[in-house]
């Protein structure tokens, strides 16, 4: 059994405090106001509402199925587009100590550049993330046990799975990235992610896609990705105001969109109350959002 505790942010001005709960084959993340519990014996996720006093359940098949469904129409909407993926880690060699636990420094890369098969038009999107690793972190190896498990039970598999069913560029980009995360021994104690990104166009003019905002209670879709980051503390850095006087380069300069740093603390291999992976007594059953968008 594994406990932890962090915050992460919903907003700048908004921490969220999360609890991250392992307990056999079943996985809960809990906030304030959700919680998101996966259970592999049962292969379910449920979503869980406290506001609203509701909740969800997806199976494992669904959620294939739901994904398989939207990189299809993705794949589709993209047929003008050409996009390429990089992935890259550095192990910088700097250490530090961190909650009283030893960590070194490890930086991940992810680049994914676009070309408009029309215009000619570029874009680049750029996420960086500078993790302190801790390998001997208390209740560990539980998680990352249970997301191997987790993994095989949804036919993660580099290069293949329905999440890139007609998208060879995603499923070459996904096998890079499971390629350069297995270099990655250790739980980010502290993490810092800042995405960035640049365009082209024919005029000369540099554009920056805007980030995407956060839905207000998490999908099931972004529990599954974030099983690997247990809490934080996060801020978005402010939009700068572009100064009017600065004619647009022919080389899109970089424009940072998102800056995230997460702070992992309070771990525990003490026993998990069971009554944390199942929806409180009284909770309504309601349909799922993400099935209810496949219709």
């Amino acid at each position: 059994m594994m406990k932890v505790v962090g915050v992460f942010a919903r907003s700048a001005r908004e921490p969220i405090r999360t609890t991250i709960l392992v307990k056999g084959n079943q996985m809960a993340r809990i906030t304030a106001d959700s919680a998101t519990v996966i259970d592999l014996d049962r292969e379910i996720i449920t979503e869980i509402n406290f506001n609203q006093k509701t909740y969800s359940v997806v199976t494992f098949a669904q959620m294939v199925e739901a994904m398989a469904a939207l990189s299809k129409k993705a794949a589709q909407q993209s047929g003008t587009t050409e996009v390429n993926f990089k992935a890259a880690v550095q192990e910088t060699g700097q250490t530090r100590e961190i909650s009283g636990l030893p960590a070194r420094e490890v930086i991940l890369t992810l680049t994914m550049e676009g070309t408009d098969r029309r215009s000619g038009s570029t874009g680049t999107i750029k996420v960086t993330s500078d993790m302190w690793l801790a390998r001997d972190v208390p209740g560990y190896q539980e998680v990352k046990a249970f997301n191997q498990r987790l993994a095989e039970k949804l036919a993660w598999t580099p290069g293949g799975g329905a999440f890139f069913q007609g998208r060879s560029d995603m499923a070459k980009a996904f096998a890079n990235l499971q390629r350069e995360a297995a270099k990655l021994e250790g739980l980010p104690l502290l993490q810092t992610i800042t995405m960035s990104g640049s365009g082209e166009g024919q005029s000369g003019q540099a554009e920056a896609p805007a980030p995407q905002q956060e839905s207000a209670r998490p999908s099931i879709g972004g529990a599954l990705g974030r099983l690997g980051g247990l809490g934080g503390l996060g801020r978005r850095k402010k939009e700068e105001t572009p100064k009017q006087e600065t004619p647009p380069s022919a080389a899109a300069a970089q424009a940072n969109l998102l800056e995230i740093t997460t702070e992992m603390s309070g771990f525990s291999i003490s026993p998990v109350d069971a009554a944390k992976f199942v929806a409180p007594a009284g909770f309504r059953q309601v349909e799922s959002e993400l099935l209810k968008s496949m219709k």
